[in-house]
């Protein structure tokens, strides 16, 4: 499978924070999962202290797209960076649920985030 080399997401700068969304994919797949798990691994690399991965737009998600979200969760952990999934819908939510990695990630629903609220970086 050919890797893309054009960055498929949209990151933006808050103070200590990164807010991140994949432009324009609704679906995390073995299409997309490598290049966003290697997009995310470059942010924790670089220092970052706090990545929310925004998944409002997520409608569909397969077993690349969970073995990429485990890969980023453990190097985050290892790097001690906070990762979280913010904005989750119902159905996102419930596949997480379903393979049991709602314990695994910090994950955050729909209702339950604003990015509007976070500082900007200077």
């Amino acid at each position: 499978m050919k890797t893309q080399n054009r960055k498929i997401l949209s990151v933006k700068n808050f103070d200590d924070t990164v807010f991140v969304s994949l432009e324009p994919a609704d679906r995390l797949n073995i299409l997309n999962a490598d290049q966003v798990e290697k997009e995310l691994i470059q942010l924790i690399q670089n220092g970052e202290k706090t990545i929310l991965l925004d998944f409002s737009k997520m409608k569909f998600i397969d077993s690349s797209g969970f073995q990429a979200l485990l890969s980023v969760h453990i190097d985050a952990r290892l790097k001690g960076v906070k990762f979280v999934i913010v904005n989750v819908n119902e159905e996102i939510n419930y596949l997480l649920k379903l393979v049991d990695l709602d314990n695994i990630f910090e994950i955050s629903v729909k209702s339950d985030f604003n990015p509007t609220k976070l500082k900007k970086a200077s």
